[in-house]
């Protein structure tokens, strides 16, 4: 079976052989290259794009298909964005990647096919494997500040990080996907964050700081929503579950990962702080800070019995010197006269 791109198609599941829709006429080859194998999420009339899995002449891939054109710019945005970041963590798109099509009822239609990326999302994972363990999320954290490294450093910032956008290929390089969101720190943007012009907002509930609910994102708005995604994981628990402080309005969430040592727990928290500027200045300060964590004293027995054999020998030789430097001290020392209750 195959599917028609027209999203106003009577009847888009058409069978296979077929190279025009036999309910409207659309080509279901499309561009030439591409013919729509699945859809990835249900197709509804209310949904801005829908993501199809296609066949690329023998490889899978990825198409997504903008339905409303007032929403082009933000898809060039992210076509263009795919296209100059090159890494394991981020989804591959061709120079031919992005291109317009039009339906035989005359709709234009924006498509943007990129790597299809195998494995599961973070929320999957959690779905299937329950909360994760510290180490695990050590090295996700990582790995995901390795990305918005690379993102960041191109004066981008991606705005929508959550579990759901956040995929592990099963040999466990971690991606960030849907760069659907993705902003440019330019200074129309930042001309527009100050003088109070209407900059528009991503929210997910649970993971968007406050600054970019009301359209003042910043780089370090990534970083929140990273903290609640790490969060998520620890605890099993989705941040819109668990309770908030008034007063601060800090997540409370360490009771419920009680595995969490604290000093990650803490570097967690900063990542969530409620003003960007609490938050940690780049992805490089969070990689110090997980290469400068605390060193556990050792729980292995052997190793802990060789320890202190050593501490007892280097205290015997601390008394050895001490008590050989009292003795010298004495036969220095020059004879006292008598007392005169002596003579």
């Amino acid at each position: 079976m195959s599917y028609c791109i027209n999203p106003k198609c009577p009847q888009r599941q058409q069978p296979d052989g077929l190279e025009q829709c036999a309910a409207c006429g659309t080509d279901l080859v499309v561009g030439d290259r591409y013919r729509l194998l699945r859809p990835l999420r249900e197709l509804d009339d209310w949904s801005a794009a829908d993501i199809f899995e296609v066949a690329d002449r023998d490889a899978f891939k990825v198409m997504k298909v903008l339905k409303q054109p007032k929403l082009r710019p933000p898809f060039e945005r992210e076509a263009q964005t795919l296209q100059r970041l090159h890494h394991p963590g981020i989804p591959e798109i061709e120079p031919d990647g992005y291109f317009i099509v039009t339906t035989a009822t005359g709709q234009s239609l924006a498509c943007l096919v990129m790597e299809k990326i195998e494995g599961l999302t973070l929320e999957q994972w959690l779905d299937k494997h329950g909360p994760a363990d510290q180490t695990q999320v050590q090295a996700w954290l990582r790995q995901a500040c390795e990305i918005l490294g690379l993102v960041h450093q191109s004066e981008l910032f991606h705005r929508d990080i959550k579990l759901s956008n956040l995929m592990l290929r099963p040999n466990g390089q971690l991606a960030l996907i849907d760069f659907g969101t993705v902003r440019q720190m330019s200074n129309t943007y930042l001309a527009k964050v100050g003088g109070q012009r209407e900059v528009t907002s991503i929210v997910s509930p649970g993971y968007t700081p406050l600054e970019q609910i009301n359209g003042k994102a910043v780089p370090q708005s990534d970083f929140y929503a990273l903290g609640r995604s790490l969060v998520h994981l620890l605890t099993g628990q989705h941040p819109v579950d668990l309770e908030t402080d008034e007063a601060t309005g800090a997540l409370i969430w360490r009771e419920s990962a009680p595995q969490v040592d604290r000093w990650f727990a803490e570097l967690i928290d900063d990542l969530m702080a409620p003003f960007p500027g609490q938050r940690p200045l780049n992805a490089q300060e969070i990689v110090r800070r997980l290469d400068a964590k605390p060193v556990k004293p050792s729980s292995n027995p052997d190793q802990i019995w060789v320890q202190a054999l050593i501490g007892f020998n280097i205290a015997l030789l601390l008394l050895h010197g001490l008590l050989g430097w009292r003795w010298v001290q004495t036969r220095s020392e020059p004879p006292r006269s008598p007392s005169i209750e002596q003579l």
